[in-house]
């Protein structure tokens, strides 16, 4: 009876696998790649207001402000909303010097059910002079031709705002192993491929980057309507297109980097911070039960596809070589199959999306593990009411408690 129940679990590995190849590539061909763009004169382009919020990013910020600084495109601004409690203002002021574009004000204290970075970003859209507003995070570095090609392509393609793709850079163990499998399992169950069609409901933005229109930004009222959400690129972007506007999204991976977390707790406490709250808050789910419904079928998925066929394999040696059971050869040679399918499955979709490296795929099982136990945390707090710590903030249902 175990035996065939293995064989199903591991059917249903195969099949979710099957799917994922299948929806992520076919994402990535209805993409767009944004395409290379050098602009030198003023004239143009109209005035984009860059606002970047910072809260204690003194190890990370210096390749933005440089990359920012560097930038290729003539009319423009950088707004720098600062909340920090350490150097990190210091360390802009040092890279900036005396260049005027750049400047550093001091965010005004959270209001009550505000999200941190909505409640930055808000804050700076009204210093901001700009006919587009590009909100970007601090710990992004951009090729210096980025605003240029993206204003170009939002203009073409007529668009009131634009989110891009980027590499996702990781460099510690940890980020090798953790940040594939959340990053990954997101462009799996997210509809990519119908973002840029206006027909579609599907909305989809990536907070590290959004270029949108001023106006447009004034006229949902900016975060107003989702100052407490926790995926609050998600939710901008389908509150823009519930509006009747016209969103995009590009692939610039060779433009625009992003190192989300360095440091395991940071990884931890990162996810845990929004991989179950925005899940649900994106859904709009607010019944326990149906939470809890959530957060099992989100274990299982994650279990059933990146930990459960090494186990199968581990158990199968143990059944065959140990209690010498002939039927449980069959049992292991279809668990290495689907561990292999995986593997490579994930090697040809984290290669096409830049997604961290490749080569580790054969460990993702312990950064599935790992992922499980963060999905699992981030529920618990959440369910629990205790909330979730990120930056010196408490969050609970999208409140943060200083």
């Amino acid at each position: 009876m175990w035996s065939y129940l293995i064989l199903v679990i591991l059917a249903s590995s195969l099949i979710f696998w099957i799917l994922y190849i299948i929806r992520t590539m076919r994402s990535y061909k209805l993409l767009p790649e944004l395409i290379r763009t050098q602009n030198k004169s003023s004239g143009k382009f109209p005035k984009v207001s860059v606002i970047i919020p910072t809260r204690n990013e003194s190890k990370r910020v210096s390749p933005c402000i440089e990359s920012m600084k560097a930038q290729s495109y003539p009319n423009l601004e950088i707004i720098i909303v600062d909340d920090s409690t350490d150097n990190t203002v210091d360390i802009i002021k040092n890279i900036v010097k005396d260049d005027k574009r750049f400047r550093i004000i001091k965010e005004e204290k959270l209001e009550e059910g505000w999200v941190g970075k909505p409640h930055a970003m808000q804050q700076g859209s009204k210093e901001a002079k700009g006919e587009w507003l590009l909100l970007i995070d601090a710990d992004t570095a951009h090729d210096p031709d980025l605003i240029s090609s993206a204003v170009k392509h939002a203009i073409k393609k007529k668009l009131d705002m634009l989110s891009i793709l980027s590499e996702l850079v990781c460099k510690s163990f940890w980020e090798k192993i953790i940040q594939p499998i959340p990053t990954g399992l997101i462009i799996f169950i997210s509809p990519l491929g119908k973002v840029n069609d206006p027909k579609s409901k599907n909305a989809f933005a990536l907070g590290p980057f959004i270029l949108i229109k001023h106006s447009v930004f004034n006229k949902i009222g900016g975060y107003k309507k989702i100052r407490g959400k926790i995926a609050d690129d998600v939710e901008i972007a389908k509150l823009l297109k519930e509006s009747g506007f016209k969103i995009g999204l590009a692939r610039a991976h060779d433009m625009m980097k992003l190192r989300m977390y360095e440091k395991f707790r940071d990884i931890w406490e990162g996810w845990s911070k929004n991989i179950f709250l925005g899940l649900v808050q994106k859904r709009e789910i607010k019944a326990k039960g149906k939470q809890i419904l959530i957060l099992i079928i989100g274990l299982f998925v994650i279990f059933d596809m990146v930990v459960f066929p090494f186990i199968a394999i581990i158990l199968s040696l143990f059944v065959v070589f140990i209690l010498n059971i002939t039927f449980w050869w069959f049992i292991l040679g279809f668990s290495l199959i689907i561990w292999l399918f995986s593997i490579i499955a994930q090697f040809i979709v984290h290669k096409k999306y830049y997604i961290g490296n490749p080569i580790f795929s054969p460990l993702y099982f312990i950064g599935g593990i790992i992922t499980m136990g963060i999905f699992l945390n981030s529920a618990v707090k959440t369910l629990s009411g205790k909330g979730v710590k990120w930056k010196g903030r408490t969050y609970t249902n999208g409140k943060a408690l200083e």
